[in-house]
């Protein structure tokens, strides 16, 4: 569950469970599709497996080099400042009356995307594109939330309740 102190923080880590039942399931639908095509095409396993499974290993090196390169859990809520771990291990905070914008976007691969107003009154200030994707904005954060716990929903829930209205 959310870990709750004296000073009303809402921790988001990864969730190890999670991970495992994510896993389990993609396996479960790889093998599936395996079936599936050694059945239509008249196939044996092993051929289709060799055909399709270096492209399956290409997709999960490359997707986990992204990983790295990327802010990640996990997250701090408390009732003053957002704390973002960062891709080198570095934690950012961000005071509430300082975020422009903070949403989870995205259902099947969540993302909080944060946008502060002043990047040099974060704590460590940031610097252009330090912590940037392509095609984002210099100064936006996304941060990924797969296998996070508590869930999606209830970052949502908290990030309404701690941003300032306008």
């Amino acid at each position: 569950m959310a870990d709750v102190d004296a000073s009303s923080g809402l921790d988001f880590r990864h969730s190890p469970r999670r991970r495992r039942l994510a896993m389990l399931l993609a396996v479960l639908a790889a093998a599936a599709l395996l079936a599936f095509y050694t059945v239509v095409f008249d196939e044996a396993w092993w051929k289709v497996l060799l055909r399709f499974g270096m492209l399956g290993a290409i997709i999960a090196v490359t997707t986990n080099w992204q990983l790295r390169h990327q802010p990640r859990l996990p997250l701090r809520l408390t009732d003053e400042t957002l704390h973002l771990s960062g891709p080198s291990g570095t934690t950012l905070s961000i005071d509430w009356v300082n975020v422009a914008s903070a949403q989870v976007r995205g259902r099947l691969d969540p993302r909080l995307v944060v946008v502060p107003l002043d990047p040099q009154q974060t704590r460590p200030p940031m610097r252009a594109g330090q912590w940037s994707t392509r095609g984002r904005g210099p100064y936006e954060l996304v941060v990924r939330l797969d296998w996070m716990t508590p869930d999606t929903d209830t970052l949502r829930r908290e990030l309404a309740r701690r941003l300032p209205t306008t």
